[in-house]
């Protein structure tokens, strides 16, 4: 504003001008005038301000304070406050409100602003906080108003009741809509693909495309459809499904909308096809920032930190300003390939702007400097913070776990208490692996207590985790109980227990648990094999680990990894079943590694049999294949028991010119975690 307006008609009219005319700096400034001159008093002025406040994403939380200023808000700050929080970040705010428009109705008179607007939003944010309860009170409330055959209701509480997990009540209220259309069928699709069922995704998607008219007539995919589609396809790992659509929209819509192209610029990064999401990109007649962030971040995702780097130069030189999620994805890309200068440059960029840096790019700021090892950087951009959520205390807890400052991340989760944050299951996974690595069990048991406390054992990730620890303690027993008490468990879970159960010297259990877990219909994964084949391996099981290895690839299509063949070598050379391990190593469907060679030519010398160790140390001299000074020291020891002195001496000359720094064993690690007082002798 280059001139002082003095008179509200004047700031009347100038606020009743389009929002999309006014920046986000604009109303700061109009604000501070009004405060100043005390034209903030008039309540048009106000409410019109309030207004443009709420229109902007970036200045809800001004909004918010303004509205809660109102002495008497009119039916449409109601609608508003209650509308734009049920789609920012904090949705139980727009609960919170409706919850005071309804007694404001109760104390004083029916209010017009309970309308079919009200309770679609209502609605909604009950949907994304996954509120059931109080989202059935509300659809009870809208039957008594006798809302329930208004099209926009109609709709939110179909994808309410399909992405809660009442699929069923979804359905229902789709069969008997009067008022159907494509954003009905949009919700339910939403629905199904949230809740995993995609083949009646799909069902309904072809229903669409045949004309069924028990979908109503004229009714046809539009974008929104596609965008659903897309999104689920990516998100269920189905790259068919989503050319299909590609296919569909090209030759039906003419491959002309931006928000499509964006999501399947998307899909097709996400699935690695970052070549086919770049053509895409360039083919683009228009573009919007979601493009430009969409390819960046794709590039990010597949590896490719320089493009992604470069095109951010480009989408600069084009006049383009990127947002927080363009941000965040070149601070990714910075961490990718290392690229401190521009990481700093970015940063100095936030911080020019003025306003406080929001949570996402601070997160990953700290992320950045935590790996490149700066984190005193890391903790003053902590430190800087006017305000911290559980995520931002999520990141330095992190931070200091991966760079293994153990003790300064528990103290920082003293602190995290006495603000009075609450953690989550992040804060809790990242306590677990310092107390892993400092080696005590009873900081463990703390952590579980803590974590039982706070409700937080029911989360499946976490207790995965515990399980885990316990398991590396050595307290089986426990991990079972907790494992036992789960109210869900995925192949993590069987794994983990599986894995415990193996690396304790309980193979046989760990076996039985197998079978249950098969039985159940539970799929193994690569890990869960490694843990069922360590298990033989280590409990003698030489027939059981054969057809565990068979049944890894013939009935789950499992390729054999380095890991898997090490099981097996090592399984068949403990039970002395030499000729059997040399003939798996040559069978080998990935090439063998030097541990692999290292069990082989031990297990000769263990069980005598110097010749065939000689024959392959010899072998493997030729192929050039014993480089690290271990395979030196293993070659002396075998010439050693064949009595080759002078190749003896020639391997020993080579263990000193590669100079060997011997790695402490488990026994003297052990030991020296005892006499520092972490591990006790029934810990041991």
């Amino acid at each position: 504003m280059n001139s002082v307006i003095q008179n509200p008609p004047s700031f009347l009219r100038l606020l009743s001008q389009e929002f999309s005319l006014f920046s986000t700096n604009h109303l700061l400034q109009i604000h501070s005038h009004l405060i100043t001159t005390g034209l903030i008093n008039h309540q048009s002025i106000f409410l019109n301000l309030f207004h443009h406040f709420v229109s902007k994403p970036s200045l809800l939380d001004h909004a918010t304070q303004l509205f809660d200023q109102v002495p008497q808000p009119d039916a449409a700050a109601w609608r508003a406050i209650i509308r734009r929080h049920a789609s920012g970040e904090d949705p139980t705010r727009s609960l919170y409100y409706f919850r005071n428009l309804q007694w404001r109705e109760k104390v004083q008179s029916p209010s017009p602003s309970l309308d079919s607007f009200t309770f679609a939003s209502a609605i909604k944010a009950c949907g994304r906080l996954t509120a059931i309860r109080e989202g059935k009170s509300i659809h009870c409330r809208v039957l008594r108003c006798g809302s329930e055959s208004d099209a926009n209701v109609c709709n939110t509480l179909i994808h309410f009741y399909s992405i809660s997990g009442c699929l069923d009540s979804g359905c229902h209220l789709f069969d008997i809509s009067p008022c159907r259309n494509i954003v009905t069928v949009n919700c339910l699709l939403s629905g199904f693909l949230k809740r995993r069922h995609f083949h009646k995704a799909v069902n309904l998607f072809n229903q669409l495309l045949d004309g069924s008219t028990s979908l109503g007539e004229q009714v046809r995919p539009n974008g929104v459809t596609l965008m659903i589609l897309i999104s689920g396809c990516t998100e269920l790992g189905d790259l068919y499904f989503g050319k299909s659509v590609h296919a569909y929209y090209c030759k039906f819509m003419g491959c002309s909308g931006v928000p499509v192209d964006n999501s399947l610029i998307d899909m097709y990064a996400s699935f690695g096809c970052i070549d086919d999401a770049e053509i895409l990109f360039h083919c683009m007649p228009e573009k919007d920032l979601v493009s430009w962030n969409s390819l960046i971040d794709g590039y990010v995702k597949n590896g490719k930190a320089d493009k992604a780097i470069s095109l951010f130069e480009e989408m600069r030189n084009r006049g383009l300003e990127g947002d927080n999620a363009t941000l965040v994805s070149l601070i990714s890309a910075c961490i990718q390939s290392k690229n401190l200068h521009v990481g700093k440059r970015v940063h100095a960029h936030v911080r020019r702007r003025g306003n406080s840096i929001p949570i996402p790019v601070v997160t990953a700021l700290i992320n950045m400097y935590s790996k490149c090892g700066l984190l005193e950087i890391a903790r003053e951009v902590f430190n800087e913070m006017s305000f911290r959520n559980i995520v931002s205390w999520n990141s330095m807890i992190l931070a200091y776990v991966e760079n293994r400052l153990f003790d300064e991340a528990l103290n920082l989760f003293e602190q995290l208490q006495i603000e009075n944050l609450t953690p989550d299951d992040v804060t809790m996974l990242g306590l677990i692996s310092a107390c892993q690595n400092i080696g005590s069990l009873d900081l463990g048991d703390r952590i579980f207590s803590y974590i039982q406390r706070s409700g937080l054992e029911r989360n499946t990730v976490l207790c995965n985790s515990v399980i885990d620890m316990y398991a590396k303690f050595g307290c089986i027993d426990k991990a079972r109980h907790i494992f036992n008490e789960m109210p869900e468990r995925d192949v993590v879970s069987w794994t983990s227990i599986i894995v415990g159960y193996a690396n304790n010297g309980k193979g046989r259990k760990a076996l039985d648990l197998f079978h249950q877990m098969r039985a159940i219909g539970i799929k193994p994964n690569h890990i869960t094999f490694v843990g069922v084949l360590s298990a033989c391996d280590h409990a003698g099981l030489v027939d059981d680990g054969v057809n565990m290895y068979t049944m890894m690839f013939h009935d789950y299509g499992i390729k054999p990894e380095i890991e898997h063949c090490g099981c097996m070598v090592d399984m068949f050379a403990r039970a002395g079943l030499l000729e059997e391990a040399c003939t798996f190593v040559a069978d080998m469907p990935v090439e063998p590694n030097a541990v692999v060679w290292r069990m082989l030519i031990g297990a000769c010398r263990v069980h005598r049999k110097i010749s065939l160790g000689e024959n392959i140390v010899d072998g493997l001299i030729k192929l050039k294949r014993l480089t690290d000074p271990e395979d030196s020291v293993i070659s002396s020891n075998t010439f050693a028991e064949a009595e080759r002195w002078d190749d003896v001496l020639l391997a020993r000359k080579q263990v000193g010119a590669k100079g060997l720094c011997r790695t402490p064993g488990l026994t003297s690690m052990i030991t020296s975690d005892c006499s520092k007082g972490i591990l006790s002798n029934t810990e041991l």
